[in-house]
């Protein structure tokens, strides 16, 4: 464990970033340099790209994350397929951009989220909290020859925190500020959002899932128009609102009115969600769904930001794309100023890989980054599983 040792000693890392989200649409990587720890650190993107996941891969992803027939086979396969995937992605990248695996100090893997039940249930006598994320980060870094860390949730659930969201962490280290009060709002297939007041501690971050971010209106573009996604909301900016669904989803929606510490994903806004919507509105048009399941995603990021004061935020994800969801979001938040996140080099696209590349510098630096104000968790744990090569 030499190496480990002298990894832990480097102030300067290159290091890769990689997750693939709720929607697993692609594989997020990202190659920078991180200078430092903590408050004091300093990045700088080399690359970034989004790799494709192929459609079949795809839906056998999203089979497994909800409650369709699947099997323990399945998973066990796919746990080694998408560490595969995720080595090969990031050996991608390296090449493309002239280095070599022996350049690369490290690599952070969030995996794939199969199930992730943040909620305490009974279950064999005990309170469960449970969370599975797949793509083994063994498999990476035999396959890459990288020191690789992964699994960043377990160790949170473990001592009663909710495993999520993580983002908040890198929002605090790098977004906090002495002079301005500031909401980060990342859209990905769930969002979330990081209140960050003028000269916050560590212990003072507030930060939860609000709701839904892309996943419904994925979901329901799929189902009635087959296509992956609303490219720029103009399906949205087709349709009118229909306030009676509007308002079914606003008293029928038992999450986003939830108080935080909170977290959420598929297991509540997948499949079973999207078809109660549509067994309940079978005469609304297609493009009236749209409209008011991109309405209402925009509301619920707001009804939960909606106390904090704020002098700006910040947005990122791929959200940020959808123009229709964007212009909602404005008018629900009124003279706030609401911009892309782009700081940096961190951007929209590539803050959550960024995000998984930090998480780990920081576990070999010995920083325990979990954020208890933020989960809920009863101590401060180190995050992520070091496997070294």
């Amino acid at each position: 464990m030499n190496e480990l040792r002298i990894l832990s000693a480097k102030n300067q890392r290159i290091v890769a970033g990689i997750l693939s989200g709720t929607s697993a649409d692609g594989v997020d990587t990202v190659l920078l340099t991180i200078i430092g720890k903590g408050k004091s650190m300093k990045l700088n993107v080399i690359d970034f790209e989004t790799f494709p996941i192929r459609s079949e891969l795809k839906r056998k992803i999203l089979d497994c994350s909800s409650d369709k027939k699947t099997s323990t086979e399945d998973i066990c396969r796919l746990n080694f397929v998408i560490g595969n995937l995720f080595s090969s992605c990031i050996l991608k990248l390296i090449k493309r951009n002239k280095l070599l695996s022996k350049d690369i100090d490290l690599i952070g893997s969030h995996g794939q989220t199969i199930y992730h039940y943040p909620s305490n249930k009974r279950y064999f006598g005990e309170n469960s909290k449970s969370t599975l994320q797949i793509g083994d980060p063994s498999v990476i870094a035999n396959k890459t020859g990288i020191t690789t860390v992964g699994d960043f949730r377990t160790a949170d659930v473990a001592v009663g925190g909710d495993g999520a969201p993580l983002v908040p962490y890198l929002d605090y280290i790098l977004f906090s500020s002495n002079n301005k009060n500031r909401i980060l709002i990342n859209i990905g297939g769930i969002s979330n959002c990081t209140y960050l007041k003028k000269s916050c501690r560590k212990e003072d971050v507030i930060a939860f899932d609000t709701g839904p971010g892309n996943m419904l209106i994925d979901s329901a573009m799929m189902i009635l128009f087959n296509k992956k996604f609303d490219t720029d909301g103009k399906t949205a900016f087709k349709g009118k609102v229909n306030f009676k669904l509007f308002e079914f989803l606003i008293y029928s929606d038992k999450y986003f009115k939830k108080a935080f510490p909170k977290s959420t994903g598929r297991e509540y806004y997948g499949e079973v969600y999207l078809k109660n919507i549509l067994k309940n509105f079978k005469t609304a048009s297609r493009e009236d769904i749209i409209t008011t399941i991109t309405k209402f995603t925009a509301y619920t990021i707001y009804y939960n930001i909606r106390k904090f004061k704020a002098d700006e935020i910040l947005i990122s994800g791929g959200g940020v794309r959808n123009k229709a969801l964007m212009n909602y979001l404005n008018e629900y938040t009124g003279d706030i100023p609401v911009r892309e996140l782009n700081i940096g080099g961190i951007n929209p696209d590539n803050k959550e890989a960024v995000l998984f590349a930090v998480l780990a510098s920081e576990l070999i630096s010995g920083i325990k980054t979990n954020l208890m104000s933020v989960t809920g968790a009863s101590k401060n744990v180190y995050l992520g599983k070091i496997c070294p090569v």
